[in-house]
């Protein structure tokens, strides 16, 4: 693919020069390792921008210095040591190292950037770039020109789910996943047959899905796993490239950052595929800064049709609203909440979690105890209480997304069947579901 992207250079001379407010994604070395770059256009200053080693992600500040036409000299920062970085009380970089400044000439009808790269210190030496200019794309309403607003957008969509993260939108990102993945064992799952891949940078897997028992396209399902993928990417690439001074690194926090955050030990784990719905689980303990760690076990599930998020209404009649706050049995009518269902919390019915505490498994058949009241009482399933799915087809009762404090209860419950949840179905369940009919 990148050999494919750098062969763009040429036909973009045939396309109208991008807009001043665009930001240009390059590729090129540096030495001999290949770089991904963003810049800026000058246009009421100098160049801003950002690049990473395609070989580790994180991405690396290029500061603005001035703007001589198509001549442009950006400082690219170094990391923050124990006294080198300030920031003033707002948290803006006051000021930081240096390792290199760059000057470049853009050529706006070959899309060619050159150069030279030199570096500073006792070692310094000089380096030649050459910058191939694979896409564009216009900066966002409230997207700055600098480094840290193009490096805080690709930070954002790792849970900026409803932003578009594809070629026309993100040209820069996704040229960033696209690095050969290793592949795991084929493993079986129900109908489909999948295995897991390993971005080496990241080191977690994730799975894609081979094939389906009926031979429908797995194309759109792992277009979801792989958008999924690439975004926990992104946000292990932002706690790596949080050690310099343009990102918010701050000496006093010398501890965070420069790391994967955690992500490295994330588990992830496909739990039904079908051409109809794909549901998974992660879990771990993430952390890149702040007060404490993230520890999590969370379920999802997405329908393949609409490459959304799937509502579990359309499954299960017993997911009911209720108003924020409301004790479990407060259900809120269900045609008005209809209207507006954003501002209600939907979770499972009085019945349906009078349901799940009957079944649950000794280990956690814990009545009267404090842990039963924190983690398994009615007010906390009402709100804690998620679905994802597993072969038969059945349904995986989990409880999750507690605070961290109390993130010990965090776990799957148990699994049942879908065909003994009958009287807790909506009819739309079929429609995901075919064999139910039978």
């Amino acid at each position: 693919m990148r050999l494919a992207l750098l062969g763009l250079s040429a036909a973009l001379a045939l396309l109208p020069v991008p807009a001043l407010a665009d930001a240009l994604t390059l590729m090129g070395k540096l030495g001999s390792r290949e770089i991904v770059v963003e810049l800026t256009q000058p246009q009421d200053g100098a160049v801003a921008g950002r690049f990473a080693f395609m070989d580790t992600g994180g991405d690396v500040p290029l500061v603005p210095v001035s703007s001589d036409g198509k001549t442009w000299l950006l400082n690219e920062e170094a990391p923050c040591g124990e006294d080198d970085c300030v920031l003033d009380v707002n948290g803006k970089l006051v000021a930081a190292p240096i390792a290199a400044v760059w000057q470049l000439t853009y050529d706006p009808e070959t899309y060619i950037a050159t150069g030279i790269r030199q570096s500073v210190g006792s070692k310094a030496k000089e380096q030649a770039l050459e910058l191939a200019t694979i896409a564009w794309r216009p900066l966002g309403e409230s997207e700055e020109a600098t480094a840290f607003s193009l490096h805080d957008r690709s930070a954002q969509y790792a849970f900026m789910m409803d932003w578009q993260l594809d070629w026309s939108t993100a040209p820069y990102e996704m040229t960033l996943m696209d690095v050969p993945l290793k592949f795991g064992p084929e493993t079986g799952l129900g109908g489909a047959v999948y295995h897991e891949v390993v971005d080496p940078r990241t080191l977690f897997a994730f799975p894609r899905i081979l094939s389906f028992a009926d031979g429908a396209s797995v194309e759109p399902a792992n277009a979801i796993l792989a958008d999924r993928h690439a975004r926990m990417n992104l946000a292990a690439f932002d706690c790596l490239a949080f050690r310099f001074g343009s990102y918010g690194m701050g000496s006093n926090w010398g501890d965070f950052g420069g790391h994967l955050g955690d992500y490295d030990q994330e588990l992830v784990e496909l739990s039904y595929a079908s051409p109809l719905l794909v549901s998974w689980s992660q879990s771990g303990s993430l952390f890149c800064m702040g007060a404490h760690p993230y520890n999590h076990a969370d379920s999802f599930t997405y329908d393949v049709a609409t490459g959304k998020p799937l509502d579990l209404r359309q499954v299960f009649s017993a997911w009911v609203p209720r108003e924020w706050g409301a004790a479990p049995d407060e259900v809120a009518d269900t045609d008005l909440a209809f209207e507006n269902p954003d501002a209600y919390h939907w979770g499972p019915s009085p019945e349906l979690i009078a349901y799940v505490r009957d079944n649950l498994p000794p280990e956690y058949a814990a009545a009267d105890s404090e842990m039963d009241d924190d983690c398994y009482s009615a007010g906390s399933l009402a709100d804690q209480l998620d679905i994802r799915f597993g072969p038969g087809p059945s349904a995986i009762f989990t409880a999750s997304g507690y605070p961290h404090i109390m993130s010990f209860c965090n776990s799957d419950l148990l699994t049942v069947p879908l065909a003994e949840l009958g009287r807790f179905l909506a009819p739309t369940a079929r429609d995901y579901f075919p064999e139910l009919s039978d």
